[in-house]
């Protein structure tokens, strides 16, 4: 879509597809991808969308709007609770998590940060990681966070200790006191 009176790019546009299964392909492989500086995202357009096609200035653009601080996660695997999810980004050291959830049926989620700098470093960061054998597609959220939300930091999410059956990796430990070393550390 261009503006007319400049000439300029509005920072958006639509592509039609003959069928249903091309257009969801474009969908999955092109969200998160970049474009230039920009990075993209694809969407289910509306006929209300192509009839009233909003205004979209280069200012309001996700990657340059200051109150868009929430990370989407695409394609996880139906194994990734919110806890791994969590314990994940944490990892990235990125910024600090305000909120993680996980749309379990639809293989996505949010991970939402403190600020905008930390969210888009963390897009960069872990777009195509693999977690559970799938490569994570990461972009902006949909929507700004809402003014006036509070900020209220998880705390870091550690990975679960596990019991590993080598003798040689308990150092002597007993199961009871490495049991109890796990329960410390939860």
């Amino acid at each position: 879509m261009w503006d007319h009176q400049t000439g300029h790019s509005k920072g958006y546009g639509f592509v039609s597809f003959r069928n249903q299964q091309d257009a969801q392909k474009a969908i999955n492989d092109l969200t998160g991808k970049w474009l230039g500086n920009r990075q993209i995202r694809c969407n289910w357009a509306t006929k209300s969308d192509n009839e009233n096609a909003v205004e979209n200035s280069e200012e309001d653009a996700p990657e340059n709007n200051p109150a868009y601080t929430t990370v989407y996660v695409g394609n996880l695997s139906h194994e990734v609770t919110q806890a791994a999810l969590h314990c994940q980004f944490h990892a990235l050291g990125a910024g600090v998590i305000e909120e993680v959830t996980i749309q379990r049926e639809k293989d996505f989620g949010f991970v939402r940060y403190n600020t905008h700098e930390e969210a888009a470093a963390t897009i960069q960061m872990a777009n195509g990681r693999i977690l559970n054998g799938k490569p994570m597609k990461c972009s902006w959220g949909s929507k700004p966070t809402p003014p006036g939300t509070a900020s209220n930091p998880l705390p870091p999410r550690i990975q679960p200790f596990q019991i590993l059956p080598s003798a040689a990796m308990n150092q002597g430990y007993s199961a009871a006191e490495l049991l109890a070393y796990q329960r410390q550390l939860a």
